[in-house]
């Protein structure tokens, strides 16, 4: 599996409103961390869903929590771009 980094653009799959199709949803991570569920240790991110609009190209959508194990990389943030300031 490959690592991941906060700011990487992810891909993941999600039940549609009819729970029977699959949804291509696609984010970028904001936070990496592990939570106890019964007796072990989970790994989870959160992350910004980006989602399509009409009037924008793509706008950030609501946070979601998704299991580590269901995402897929698309585009790893670069170590210059972390020491880039705004």
């Amino acid at each position: 599996m490959e690592r991941l980094d906060v700011g990487d653009l992810v891909q993941w799959s999600e039940l549609g409103p009819n729970g029977y199709k699959q949804e291509k949803k696609i984010g970028i991570i904001s936070e990496l961390y592990l939570e106890k569920r019964g007796s072990r240790n989970v790994a989870l991110a959160r992350i910004n869903e980006i989602i399509k609009s009409k009037s924008n190209l793509s706008l950030l959508g609501r946070e979601k929590e998704v299991l580590v194990v269901s995402l897929h990389v698309l585009s790893k943030v670069s170590e210059n771009n972390e020491l880039l300031s705004v």
